[in-house]
C-alpha cells in the first residue's frame, strides 16, 4: 500500500493551500504540499522532505500529527494508500518560492485561506481534515 505524507501551515487560523498542476496525482485539485513516502523513510522525515522540495521553505517549527486519510478508487472500491498529515503553526505567514523549489512546478499557485474562503476543488477528505484544524486553537 503507497504512503503519502505532507504539511499544513497554520498562521492565524488561515492554512496554506497549493494548487496542483495539470500532471500530478488529483490535478487542479487544491492541498497542503505533500508526496510519496520513499521506502524506508517514516512519515514525518517524507512530509518533511515533500514540504521542502515543493515549497523551497524549511520547516521551521515543530510539526505535530494531525490526520491519516485513506485514499481510494474514485468509484471507492479500492484503497490506493494512505496519506499521513502533520501541522506546522506558524507567528507570520511564510511563502513558498515555487520558482526555485526543486519541485515548484508540481503547483502553480498558493494562498492563505479561512473557513470561509476555502478554495476548490479539495477532495471530500481533505476538505473536511481542513475545517476540523481551523476549528482547532494555536
Amino acid at each position: 500500500m503507497k504512503k503519502y505524507a505532507g504539511i499544513i501551515v497554520r498562521c492565524d487560523n488561515k492554512v496554506l493551500l497549493c494548487k496542483r498542476n495539470s500532471e500530478t496525482t488529483l490535478p487542479g485539485f487544491w492541498s497542503c504540499p505533500a508526496g510519496s513516502v520513499e521506502e524506508g523513510e517514516n512519515t514525518k522525515d517524507g512530509a518533511v522532505r515533500e514540504f521542502t522540495e515543493e515549497t523551497n521553505l524549511p520547516v521551521i517549527e515543530d510539526i505535530v500529527f494531525a490526520a491519516i486519510i485513506k485514499r481510494y478508487n474514485r468509484d471507492g472500491s479500492k484503497e490506493k494508500g494512505t496519506f499521513y498529515c502533520y501541522l506546522m503553526d506558524v507567528n507570520e505567514e511564510i511563502y513558498p518560492d515555487l520558482e526555485n523549489a526543486p519541485d515548484g512546478d508540481e503547483h502553480t499557485e498558493f494562498g492563505y485561506f479561512g473557513k470561509d474562503e476555502l478554495p476548490q476543488p479539495m477532495t471530500k477528505q481533505f476538505n473536511k481534515l481542513i475545517n476540523i484544524i481551523l476549528k482547532w486553537t494555536n
